[in-house]
């Protein structure tokens, strides 16, 4: 006869000790915690949210106000155009509920969400919900803005609020990190937050936190799934260069140069300009020529900032290679995109994958939901295709 372990037991124990230690003790999986933890959700109400995927968003900009529209728009759309799968596991888009946001602008803390995201670049195209109240905290400001950015965040002058109790009150389950590229100590900040509030965290900025071993070894001692780094667009430069240049490989084509930079505006894409564009410059490159094996000179990033372009974004994509008889092969390819929007689908996946992590007790650095989403994941994979088959056999809990 089998001795079960009482869900009382293990409960108790993991609140002073790791997911491991746990499982070693109780000589338990990670699986039956997760089903542990499950069973006791009435009583542990902060641990696992069945009805809804419960989310807290730091930065509320462009990103996040087509994540929140995306909430409400597909509610009712009769198609689901843009959207990359409808359901993934069972959930909707609408099935995300965010319980919590952050930000440091006047214009943006204190209002509700619905509101805040009306001082954004991106248009508002869907009518905001009766029900998302939901107050927008003065987050910590940290290195969150720069001079050159001071004009357009105009950060608030008022004390920043206790943001791990903010997370447990407000019954988060996942933290989505959408603040600008280059603000390192901020989003720090905020991945140790979630930490301590006891919530998976989603890092969609350049800043290594999933692919940094400390922090991903924390968070799986923690039994919580780490998410990142650097969010990769629905189609931007980025997938369009991997897919392009495989296919080049694919049919015998010896690619000698490449490169793809993008010229935007809005605050990311200043922000990115004046204190990240090194960095953000070497992770693209690295993204696509990595991950392919190709040995030529590849350079992929943000060239320029232009005012007057706002949300919008061009990509200029070349690629210069030689076929059959050493013929040559030149592609010039320009592309035109809407900025915050084009990340918007992407993250749903993302954040839907994220809740089955929960459901499923895995944790730490997750190579599978990082890869098919992100830039600079820990564990690269060859391109988009095998991203998406990899994410596939997660949901399913195939190995």
């Amino acid at each position: 006869m089998v001795k079960t372990t009482p869900d009382a037991d293990v409960i108790a124990y993991l609140e002073s000790h790791t997911y491991q230690e746990t499982m070693d003790y109780f000589k338990i999986s990670r699986m039956t915690i997760a089903r542990i933890k499950k069973r006791n959700a009435s009583q542990r109400k902060s641990d696992y949210m069945p009805e809804k995927i419960q989310l807290a968003i730091v930065g509320l900009g462009n990103a996040a106000s087509a994540v929140i529209q995306g909430i409400e728009y597909y509610k009712s759309a009769r198609r689901p155009t843009g959207l990359l799968r409808p359901t993934l596991a069972g959930y909707h888009i609408s099935d995300i509920q965010v319980v919590a946001a952050f930000d440091i602008a006047s214009a943006k803390v204190g209002k509700p969400v619905w509101k805040a995201i009306k001082e954004n670049e991106l248009a508002v195209v869907a009518e905001p919900p009766d029900d998302l109240d939901v107050p927008v905290l003065m987050g910590n400001p940290l290195d969150g803005y720069i001079e050159e950015t001071m004009d357009v965040i105009k950060p608030a002058n008022i004390a920043p609020v206790d943001v791990a109790k903010a997370l447990k009150d407000s019954n988060a389950e996942i933290v989505l990190c959408l603040l600008p590229s280059g603000a390192d100590e901020s989003v720090k900040y905020y991945a140790e937050q979630s930490l301590k509030a006891g919530c998976a965290f989603i890092n969609a900025t350049p800043t290594s936190i999933a692919t940094d071993k400390a922090f991903a070894k924390r968070y799986a001692d923690a039994g919580l799934p780490l998410i990142g780094d650097d969010l990769q667009d629905q189609f931007g430069a980025t997938i369009l260069h991997k897919l392009i240049l495989q296919q080049m490989l694919d049919r015998g084509v010896d690619v000698k140069e490449s490169y793809a930079l993008d010229v935007g505006g809005g605050s990311e894409s200043l922000n990115t300009i004046f204190r990240a564009r090194d960095v953000k410059r070497a992770i693209k490159s690295m993204s696509v020529a990595g991950a392919l094996n190709i040995e030529a000179p590849i350079v992929a990033g943000t060239s320029d900032y232009v005012e007057h372009l706002g949300n919008g974004r061009n990509s200029m994509l070349w690629i210069v290679g030689n076929g059959f008889l050493g013929s040559e092969i030149i592609m010039d390819v320009k592309i035109q995109t809407e900025d915050g929007s084009n990340g918007g689908s992407v993250l749903a996946d993302v954040i839907r994958a994220t809740k089955v992590a929960l459901n499923q007790g895995a944790s730490g650095a997750l190579d599978e939901i990082s890869a098919y989403g992100f830039k600079k994941p820990p564990k690269a994979v060859k391109n988009p295709v095998e991203a998406s088959k990899n994410l596939a056999s997660f949901i399913l809990g195939v190995k």
